[in-house]
């Protein structure tokens, strides 16, 4: 077995024999640079296309697949295989190739590969650029397989990318985004209704002070309109039925009073009628005492 020489892929470029299609310029050494074809299949667009007659970018997404053929095409003998190696630069723009590295002898047609962004940017599919570097390699006894020749992107190729389309990085990333900004407005709304509990927790204490404060008040006037009711009794019995009313008056504003105390105020609108309600029932029931016994 021996490798074929740059002179001998040369001739072989310029010949047309086991090499068709080729350039001069990809022979280095004792290898030749196969390049990327016109024609691509990507995950986008679910089916071959010429990334020369598109106005759209062709570009391979963080995460996803493009497939690709080779501009050159093979016609190799019964006695000579090629093996493949992806060049550096692919590499280091985070590109995997996805395919055969070993093309046995007698195979016709061109090379298909699988092309792997493994980066975080686009990766543009450009016509005439490098994909693998091929050394060929004559081997002392000739091969009767013949393999299967490509020249078109297989059809159950187009029904397997048309029917997965796998899930780009960038899509997850987008979703991760939108996530993290959904629990970021939740966190937000969670923190406004905890301070919205906390208010209406301090509500309910001062409110509950001020109802205590407005029944001692109640309280209070009964025990004075007790006082005053009784002496005035003694002065003059005219006074009976008035006293009456105005107990049963004074145990009716009790009777209101301390229910409210006790219940559980949640709306804004509650708190101020209720504070309104107390405030105007104690001082209707001052002017009414005040008024009374002025006469």
């Amino acid at each position: 077995m021996e490798i074929l020489t740059e002179n001998e892929l040369l001739s072989a470029v310029e010949n047309r024999t086991f090499i068709e299609n080729g350039r001069k310029e990809s022979c280095e050494g004792i290898k030749y640079d196969f390049t990327l074809s016109k024609m691509a299949l990507t995950v986008e667009r679910g089916r071959p296309r010429d990334i020369e007659q598109t106005t759209e970018n062709a570009d391979i997404k963080p995460g996803e697949i493009a497939f690709v053929m080779t501009e050159e095409s093979l016609n190799l003998p019964g006695n000579i295989y090629c093996q493949l190696s992806t060049k550096r630069k692919l590499s280091l723009d985070g590109i995997i190739i996805l395919g055969e590295l070993i093309i046995a002898p007698n195979y016709k047609g061109k090379l298909l590969f699988g092309l792997y962004n493994l980066s975080s940017r686009d990766y543009p599919l450009l016509t005439g650029k490098k994909l693998v570097a091929g050394v060929f390699y004559k081997l002392d006894k000739k091969s009767d397989k013949i393999p299967e020749p490509i020249n078109d992107f297989p059809a159950d190729l187009i029904r397997a990318v048309i029917d997965t389309k796998p899930n780009s990085i960038s899509a997850v990333i987008t979703t991760i985004s939108n996530i993290k900004k959904a629990l970021d407005e939740l966190r937000t709304e969670m923190q406004e209704i905890k301070k919205n509990l906390n208010r209406d927790t301090q509500w309910e204490t001062d409110f509950q002070g001020k109802w205590i404060n407005i029944t001692d008040l109640v309280m209070k006037i009964g025990e004075k309109l007790d006082s005053e009711i009784e002496a005035r009794r003694k002065e003059n019995t005219d006074l009976k039925n008035e006293s009456l009313e105005l107990r049963s008056e004074h145990i009716k504003l009790k009777d209101m009073v301390m229910p409210l105390s006790k219940m559980e105020k949640r709306s804004q609108f509650i708190k101020g009628s209720l504070i309104t309600l107390a405030i105007t029932v104690v001082a209707g029931v001052i002017v009414f005492l005040i008024t009374y016994f002025i006469k």
